[in-house]
């Protein structure tokens, strides 16, 4: 009788250590439920969005020109709002279809390399981060920085020669990213280019 109830005793102790186990695994799990699916989520939310701010100043060396002669196109951009993942600043040439030698970028200080944007690319529209698309309808150039924190200024000069005659027009425009409000955007609002995203626009006549 003494060693039935030794084993009893030996069973009994196995089996409430598993239960307290099972239980412990069981509470932690339903705990780890309950921080993923109600608490954690609502703090996130309740998080402030980080808005950044871009901004630009666009300088033409000259706005009457005779054919054959060149100007300059300088750019100096600046995050004045929080820190931005990407700063972007575009300039495009709605009077091209190519840029060849047009324009030649003689001062670039963003952290990536500038991306040439050609007629009929995919590109991203209306501010979406690549979500909805269009196709590029004249070529552009895009200056990338990433990141770039708050008051920090980039500059992107460009030296154009125009090869026909008339009024060669430029669209220039800045885009922050993650775009969280009207804010993460330069200018706010005026003319929109074939992204359906608001440019700022810079003429210069060529003459005979």
């Amino acid at each position: 009788m003494k060693l039935v109830s030794f084993f009893n005793s030996d069973f009994l102790s196995i089996y409430v250590k598993k239960l307290l186990i099972y239980f412990s695994a069981f509470l932690i799990l339903s705990l780890y439920f309950i921080l993923t699916v109600f608490i954690l989520p609502s703090e996130f939310l309740m998080t402030e969005q980080l808005v950044p701010e871009p901004s630009f100043t666009a300088i033409l060396s000259e706005t009457n020109i005779a054919l054959g002669d060149s100007f300059n196109l300088d750019i100096v951009s600046v995050n004045n709002g929080d820190y931005a993942d990407i700063h972007i600043v575009s300039v495009a040439f709605p009077d091209l279809s190519r840029i060849d030698d047009v324009a030649k970028i003689t001062t670039y200080d963003f952290t990536l390399s500038p991306s040439y944007i050609y007629v009929d690319e995919e590109i991203g529209s209306n501010y979406s981060g690549g979500v909805e698309t269009t196709l590029a309808q004249y070529p552009s150039i895009e200056a990338m920085s990433r990141p770039l924190k708050p008051d920090v200024q980039t500059h992107f000069d460009l030296l154009i020669t125009p090869q026909e005659l008339g009024v060669f027009n430029i669209y220039v425009k800045s885009i922050g990213i993650p775009h969280t409000s009207d804010l993460s955007h330069y200018p706010y609002s005026g003319f929109l280019d074939h992204q359906n995203e608001y440019v700022s626009v810079y003429s210069v006549s060529v003459n005979p």
